[in-house]
């Protein structure tokens, strides 16, 4: 892509011109690109779910999916570096080791803070929501990880996820509630496999490809790997069904005292950890294990762990049936 080429070239200065600011700035940008990530919003997400509000959890969680799964297949059928990888007059201030177009951070920050500023429905969480994506581009860029086009690409491409979402979350809820659960079982595992044969897909083209001679500053990388799409296709699986079956056998209310919440968001994350601990830590990291293990961490934080809360009386059932979405 010849075109790209040129356009990373001259993207190069303003990158350089950016890391010469005092160096106080690093840590600031190191925290606001915190706000960009998919894991972030993962990580918040359980303490919505459990101790706020489940259906906005729900939202959320899908929207960031969408996009986080929409950006790890546009990387692999990109192919293309990262500032730092080609030219050692950028810094890696920050390490990355898939793909550089588009930015993941962008467009999740785009699509996940988009999903609250359209929740909360006024002008001040959309200035709000625009700011901090701004600030996510822009540390992106000084941290040496992304060229202006990754995050501009990466904030259009959240944007139309976002519009996507909105315009068939209705119909698409509809449809998936009319199901029968097993049928909704089976297509929450059919499209966790249509994941990751689109992430195959994208890397067919390139078969055979190895890192180019003039990306000698990457380091040892392994762009190609398909370990992310394969954790994602597990997180969807985990949070489709689990959503399905907690909706199934009635909800749940997650309001009640401040210490009962602070006690389900402390046991909740105390048991997610030790699965994730237990998956990355003392299993093989097979494809299968790595899926199997995030599947069953969204299991436990769509359904295992508020049927525990009602269980161990830390949680109330819903008084009354309330959608998956």
């Amino acid at each position: 892509m010849d075109f790209l080429d040129d356009l990373h070239r001259a993207e190069l200065e303003p990158i350089v011109w950016l890391q010469q600011w005092p160096d106080w700035v690093r840590p600031v940008m190191e925290l606001l690109s915190v706000f960009g990530t998919d894991t972030f919003f993962l990580l918040c997400l359980p303490l919505l779910y459990w101790c706020v509000d489940p259906r906005l959890a729900l939202r959320l969680a899908l929207t960031v999916m969408v996009s986080a799964a929409a950006n790890a297949v546009a990387k692999l059928a990109a192919h293309q570096p990262r500032p730092y990888w080609i030219d050692t007059q950028v810094r890696p201030l920050s390490v990355e080791g898939a793909f550089g177009l588009p930015s993941g951070h962008a467009q999740n920050g785009t699509a996940g803070l988009g999903r609250l500023a359209v929740t909360a429905a006024r002008p001040g969480a959309w200035w709000t929501a625009g700011g901090l994506v701004t600030l996510v581009c822009l540390s992106r860029v000084y941290l040496g990880v992304h060229f202006v086009s990754d995050v501009v690409a990466g904030v259009l491409l959240g944007a139309a996820v976002l519009l996507l979402v909105l315009k068939l979350e209705r119909p698409l809820t509809a449809w998936w509630r009319g199901l029968e659960l097993w049928a909704q079982l089976a297509a929450s595992a059919a499209l966790s496999a249509a994941l990751i044969a689109a992430a195959s897909l994208a890397n067919a083209p390139y078969a055979g490809w190895s890192l180019p001679a003039a990306w000698s500053s990457a380091g040892q990388i392994a762009p190609e790997s398909l370990t992310t799409i394969v954790t994602m296709a597990g997180v969807l699986f985990g949070t489709l069904a689990g959503a399905s079956i907690m909706h199934r056998i009635g909800w749940f209310d997650a309001s009640g005292p401040l210490g009962l919440r602070a006690a389900r968001w402390l046991l909740g994350t105390a048991v997610a950890v030790l699965i994730w601990y237990v998956q990355g830590r003392l299993l093989p990291q097979t494809g299968v294990v790595v899926y199997a293990g995030y599947a069953v961490l969204a299991l436990w934080v769509q359904l295992g762990a508020p049927v525990t809360f009602i269980r161990l009386g830390l949680m109330s059932p819903a008084k009354q049936a309330q959608p998956v979405h």
